[in-house]
Parts: structure tokens; C-alpha cells; sequence
């Protein structure tokens, strides 16, 4: 194949795998076994990060939100589940403490607080599954959500990210989006 064929292929699939490449997923579901419970997570996390250039060059905190539904014998319940980590060297800044997990989301200029819960919900220890960042320290907790809160979260423009109770006040901004893979989410949860 010629120089000239190659270009105009590439000319003719190049849109049709962008277009691929940026349409929203479809969640995935999986079932508990230890519970019986099914979990329906959505395909892409929301992540959140705040640079930390205070501390060291190109360092961020982050804040990974994931959407999640758990069917238990018909009993549904919808999660956020956060991740909470770090590229700050924890000699140069200490990971949140364990009782700082108070959520703060702004979206288009709505508050949504949500406290945490005290422990993951049953069905939502298989982390692995739920998009647990490749990163040592780790730090989960949950949230019990409504549609409502995933409704405004999917349809703002503009989502801040806070952690309150943490000593550093600075917002996180959203840094990969995964509005459109809540969108798709809540399509397929069953709770109302």
C-alpha cells in the first residue's frame, strides 16, 4: 500500500475510532457471592486533584469517586466510594487522618455534603473491582448517595471537590471525567 492509500485510511477510520474512543461506557455488574448481593458500578470513576507544587514539583493529591449500586435480595442502596491518595511523599506531607473523611461536592454552585460511613457496605469489599487506584496508600471510605446527588453530579458543568475536616483547604478540580460514564450508570440502576 502506497504512502497516499495509507493517509486516506487513516483520513476515513480516524473519526470513527475517536468516536468510539470518547463514547461512554456501560457499567459493569458482578455478583457477590459471600453476600449475595450484586453490584453495579458505574464504568469510569469521577478523579479529582489538587497540585501540590507547595511540597514537590508535579505532585498532586487526588480523590477518585466512584458510582456504585448494591441490589441486596431487592434491597437497593447507591454508594460513592472514594479514594483518597497521594504522589506527595508522606515524609514531606502525612496522609489524611482516618477520622477525616467528611465530603464536600459543588456542582454548578450546589454543596452536597456527605458524611461517611463508618465501614464499606457488604458487597463493596471486592475493591479491585471499583476502579481502587494502583497507588500504596489508599485511603477508601463511602458515602451513601441518592439519585439526586448523581443527577447533579452527571449534569454540572463544573464539579469542586473538598475534604473539610483535612488540613489543606485547597479545592480539587476534576482531572478525568467520568460524567458521561455516570450518565450511563444511572440509565441502568434500578433504585429510584
Amino acid at each position: 500500500m502506497d504512502r497516499r492509500a495509507v493517509i486516506a485510511l487513516l483520513a476515513l477510520i480516524g473519526p470513527v475510532l475517536t468516536s468510539c474512543a470518547s463514547r461512554p461506557q456501560d457499567p459493569q455488574e458482578f455478583l457477590d457471592e459471600k453476600s449475595a448481593s450484586t453490584t453495579l458500578v458505574a464504568a469510569k470513576p469521577l478523579v479529582f486533584a489538587r497540585d501540590r507544587s507547595d511540597v514537590a514539583a508535579h505532585a498532586r493529591d487526588y480523590a477518585t469517586l466512584v458510582a456504585v449500586e448494591v441490589d441486596q435480595s431487592g434491597d437497593y442502596g447507591e454508594y460513592m466510594i472514594l479514594y483518597r491518595w497521594s504522589t506527595v511523599d508522606r515524609r514531606m506531607a502525612a496522609p489524611p487522618p482516618s477520622n477525616a473523611g467528611e465530603l464536600r461536592l459543588i456542582a454548578d454552585g450546589r454543596v452536597i455534603d456527605l458524611p461517611p460511613l463508618e465501614r464499606l457496605p457488604v458487597g463493596l469489599q471486592h475493591r479491585r473491582l471499583l476502579h481502587l487506584p494502583a497507588h500504596g496508600d489508599v485511603v477508601p471510605r463511602a458515602y451513601r448517595v441518592d439519585a439526586d446527588v448523581l443527577n447533579s453530579l452527571a449534569a454540572s458543568r463544573v464539579v469542586i471537590l473538598r475534604m473539610p475536616q483535612e488540613s489543606l483547604d485547597t479545592p480539587f478540580t476534576l482531572w478525568e471525567d467520568g460524567r458521561g460514564e455516570l450518565t450511563r450508570f444511572l440509565q441502568r440502576a434500578a433504585a429510584p
